[in-house]
């Protein structure tokens, strides 16, 4: 069961009516919440509460009056934690969304007490900045979608389901041109100033990473930034891990709980276990 709320100017969707842990879930650039409805279903399973956003600009919720910067949207989500009296808050974000959950949660270490990212353009290669810079050029004046559509492609192998390739094309084809430009400017500006690299050497506390068949991240200069980060990776699978195998990133985040002090009822849930 699923109801829809509102807080900080966001809608949000919670699920399970658990109160023993605080999942925040928040998706990437030009989704929504139901592009983390495959985690959420599994976690409202443990004694939990979980709450999935949909980030300013995004899905319902209204375009953010102060922009798309990654502080800026960093800032609210931790006004939904507060609003919302949150505590020991493990977030969880897909992609750009994992960048701006490492940013909340670098910022407020009173409320957030765990982060995981999902193929999130953190601790990158030498080079990667001038590459989200030149993704952001493209994608400026893309007002018919040609460029966004490509880009989305891009993130999923040959052997990926089709229904799923037309469902995430057409669902994040309905994001204006400025959401689908701003957000990519700001991660660009942001990891050209090291905002990544502050953020995961500020944050000491549980980290899991995982990857997909072609990373963002480089694992080894996560591995410098962050020695206490579990690092995955997902196999067989594009950019969408948490929608292409669900089992997998659902095993990989329950294991990292376990580890962390945070087991699931009934003890640790096996590797490809089905909800």
């Amino acid at each position: 069961m699923t109801d829809r709320h509102t807080a900080a100017g966001m809608r949000y969707w919670t699920y399970g009516r658990g109160r023993r842990d605080t999942f925040l879930l928040v998706h990437g650039w030009c989704c929504d919440h139901r592009f983390m409805e495959p985690i959420a279903r599994h976690l409202a399973g443990r004694p939990a509460r979980v709450i999935a956003v949909d980030m300013p600009g995004h899905g319902q919720s209204p375009p953010p009056p102060e922009g798309y910067g990654v502080e800026q949207l960093a800032a609210r989500l931790r006004a939904l934690a507060a609003e919302l009296d949150l505590r020991r808050v493990v977030v969880i974000g897909h992609s750009l969304g994992g960048v701006w959950s490492l940013a909340a949660a670098a910022g407020d270490r009173d409320r957030f007490a765990g982060l995981v990212m999902l193929d999130s353009a953190v601790a990158g290669p030498p080079g990667a900045a001038a590459a989200i810079e030149e993704v952001a050029r493209s994608l400026r004046d893309d007002t018919s979608g040609a460029a966004r559509e490509a880009i989305v492609r891009s993130y999923f192998l040959p052997q990926s389901d089709p229904r799923l390739v037309e469902w995430v094309v057409s669902a994040m084809a309905r994001p204006s041109t400025e959401v689908a430009y701003a957000p990519i400017a700001a991660l660009a500006a942001y990891v050209g100033a090291g905002g990544d690299e502050a953020a995961l050497t500020r944050w000491d506390r549980p980290l899991l990473l995982v990857g997909s068949n072609a990373p963002f991240a480089d694992y080894a200069r996560l591995a410098r930034l962050a020695p206490q980060a579990n690092i995955g990776q997902a196999a067989g699978s594009g950019h969408f891990v948490q929608l292409e195998v669900p089992d997998q990133v659902n095993a990989m985040i329950d294991r990292h709980l376990e580890l962390t002090g945070r087991p699931p009822t009934g003890g640790p849930a096996r590797a490809g276990q089905r909800e």
